[in-house]
């Protein structure tokens, strides 16, 4: 694979840096469409509203911020799901595709197992971020779109106490071509 086109990597490094993250993160997946990076930040946070603070970080790098509750929210997380299984699956796979089912419900999780499908869990962070925040960690979490049809997530944890590391993870997807969202702009050419 050639990697992933330069204006993926330009919105990355521009986020981790606000972040003070770039420096030791590393791309869990660099592919033509999807970026997934993980970093550590040094940078001061606000963990008491560590998801409002996300946003703002996401506004200053040009990422218009979307609600995950929204209509628009719920296509944008589901576009960006089937965009990163895609990838996923075109890039490990070496059998036939695979079905790929978006869960909305914990109940779906098992029906889809059980015949073969590949799991899109998009806001599957839900259950992450509990368990985060049991053990003493603020947890946040921000999606957003770029004014060129990059659809990004960035989750961020740390422990409360401020001691410890801060953990970034970035997932920007090329939305290009994701019919189900590009309708929300009354569909001119």
């Amino acid at each position: 694979m050639p990697g992933t086109p330069v204006h993926i990597h330009r919105l990355a490094r521009r986020i981790m840096t606000e972040l003070d993250a770039f420096e030791g993160s590393r791309p869990l997946l660099d592919d033509v469409d999807v970026l997934i990076v993980r970093g550590m930040s040094r940078g001061e946070w606000d963990l008491e509203d560590l998801t409002g603070y996300l946003r703002d970080v996401l506004r200053r790098c040009g990422v218009e911020v979307v609600d995950h509750e929204s209509e628009e929210g719920r296509r944008l997380v589901e576009a960006m799901g089937r965009v990163v299984a895609e990838r996923i699956q075109s890039r490990y796979a070496e059998e036939e595709p695979m079905p790929v089912r978006p869960i909305e419900e914990p109940s779906q999780m098992l029906e889809a197992a059980a015949q073969g499908e590949l799991i899109i869990d998009p806001l599957g962070f839900e259950r992450v971020r509990r368990d985060l925040e049991a053990m003493g960690c603020s947890v946040g979490y921000a999606f957003g779109r770029s004014p060129d049809d990059l659809g990004v997530f960035l989750a961020a944890w740390a422990d409360r106490s401020g001691v410890g590391p801060k953990s970034v993870e970035l997932v920007i997807a090329n939305l290009k071509g994701e019919g189900a969202v590009e309708g929300e702009s009354s569909g001119g050419d």
